[in-house]
């Protein structure tokens, strides 16, 4: 399994200086794990087009939360608030997200808490429910996850990878720069057991 984006793992996720509310749910190892499953499902749908899309989708998508409860506006919050943020758009072109992948992914990032979605014949829809699902896989940490509202079936052949991965690194890996590398590298160890 290989980082599908050719930036340093530091600096493929948010820090938690930029979350808006520090949280244990939706906060940097949230995001991280999210970005795991983003990279394995876009190998396994065969959608490398995606990915940087993806990415970056999966980067802004909790950002700018408020609290840990529901909320549907958070997604619409991210892409005001950090989307336009020059360090940020920077880091996007360094990891090949070009002018044209912005409203894609301002649209996955809006429609992601939102229930309403878009239409599946949406342009967007394709980036919006690989989004949906990876952020989906790590409901185990919630222990609320149905696979019934996963997207693509091989999302569904994801959730006992989800739960390992949960279960291995959960509160155990270190916050900053170092979590994402150290995430990696167990999600890497785990994949190498099989799903």
């Amino acid at each position: 399994m290989q980082v599908p984006i050719a930036l340093p793992l530091e600096e493929l996720v948010p820090g938690p200086e930029l979350f808006v509310h520090a949280s244990s749910l939706h906060g940097q190892a949230h995001v991280a794990r999210v970005l795991v499953h983003a990279f394995r499902l876009v190998a396994a749908t065969g959608r490398p087009d995606e990915v940087r899309r993806l990415w970056a989708a999966v980067y802004l998508h909790d950002l700018a939360r408020t609290h840990d409860g529901r909320c549907q506006r958070h997604g619409e919050d991210a892409v005001r608030q950090f989307a336009p943020r020059p360090e940020l758009r920077a880091l996007f072109a360094r990891g090949g997200v070009e002018a044209g992948d912005y409203e894609p992914i301002h649209t996955a990032v809006v429609f992601h808490s939102r229930p309403d979605g878009l239409d599946r014949r949406h342009p967007h829809w394709p980036l919006l429910a690989l989004l949906k699902d990876a952020d989906g896989l790590d409901r185990v940490r919630l222990g609320d996850l149905d696979p019934r509202y996963l997207r693509h079936p091989e999302a569904r052949g994801m959730v006992g990878f989800a739960e390992r991965l949960y279960a291995a690194t959960d509160g155990r890996l270190p916050a900053g720069a170092a979590h994402f590398p150290a995430l990696w590298a167990e999600a890497v160890r785990l994949d190498a057991d099989g799903d």
